[in-house]
């Protein structure tokens, strides 16, 4: 059986029906489908169900459900919960606090990063039962601008709770905008709650706008195919092996135009990166901290 099942995140696939997206995903050779929710007015029993039904008309597994609100509002968690356990879901992601994106938002951001953190932690400890109560896991995803950039972050949030009812999508490229560690020790640091993997790549560059008083440069990021950008992903799978992590990596992003094209090559890529990773540390081995 193989380590790495491989699925396709559906908020870049906008404009098809579930049963459409799951034809594309099994003809292009995926396992399964990270399914995108609508708007919290939008959503319904029905919905989810259809496109539960949808995945398994195809031969495929759904790995979970996204865009759900924010986790420590916990009667919308609860109907979020109802909805996707109505669908045999097994994990939600849920709505970190945001923070700010850039200078413009820090100035600006009301609320200290303590603050935050306190709502937050509250808030996954009233989730816990309620997990339990759906058989539903929630999950952040580790996003630049956000409570949980970075995996030390993550792990300070969420230490001693349950691993089986919170954990975290390791998404490394978003580390290039914000929060960035080396691929091994950020799984090294998640442990536990290392959910699954979201694959995609970036790039940061200065655009040639600058900023004045004083004038400075300004810089920006591009989502980019997987083989171009900052992340290398033999590293993300070398990183993977030391962990011994079996599991879901989601691709995302970099296939909103030319689809079939991008989906297909961007497979293809991960597969042979997963090949090409070292099974772990090799001698000789740096002595730096002896």
């Amino acid at each position: 059986m193989a380590r790495f099942k491989y699925a396709v995140n559906t908020n870049s696939l906008q404009g098809l029906s579930p049963p459409e997206v799951a034809a594309l995903c099994a003809r292009l050779g995926y396992d399964g489908i990270e399914w995108g929710l609508p708007a919290a007015d939008s959503l319904s029993k029905p919905i989810v169900q259809e496109m539960a039904k949808a995945t398994s008309n195809e031969g495929l597994e759904v790995v979970g459900y996204i865009n759900a609100g924010h986790l420590w509002k916990f009667d919308l968690m609860k109907r979020y919960s109802e909805i996707v356990a109505s669908a045999e879901g097994r994990l939600l992601r849920v709505a970190h606090p945001w923070l700010a994106y850039n200078f413009d938002e820090s100035l600006h951001q009301r609320d200290s990063f303590m603050d935050l953190f306190k709502q937050t932690r509250e808030g996954l400890e009233a989730l816990q039962p309620l997990g339990k109560e759906f058989g539903v896991r929630y999950v952040l995803e580790m996003h630049g601008a956000s409570l949980t950039a970075s995996a030390p972050a993550c792990r300070y949030l969420m230490d001693g709770l349950d691993a089986e009812s919170v954990g975290v999508i390791f998404d490394p490229a978003n580390g290039i905008k914000e929060g960035f560690l080396r691929p091994r020790h950020a799984t090294e640091v998640l442990g536990p709650y290392l959910a699954y993997v979201h694959a995609k790549n970036l790039i940061v560059f200065y655009a040639g706008k600058m900023l004045e008083n004083p004038r400075r440069a300004d810089w920006e990021s591009r989502v980019v195919p997987l083989e171009c950008g900052m992340i290398d992903w033999v590293e993300v799978y070398f990183a993977l092996n030391c962990v011994g992590y079996e599991g879901w990596i989601s691709v995302e992003e970099f296939f909103r135009e030319d689809r079939e094209s991008q989906l297909t090559r961007g497979l293809a890529f991960l597969k042979a990166c997963e090949a090409a990773a070292p099974a772990g540390p090799e001698e000789p081995f740096t002595t730096f901290n002896d």
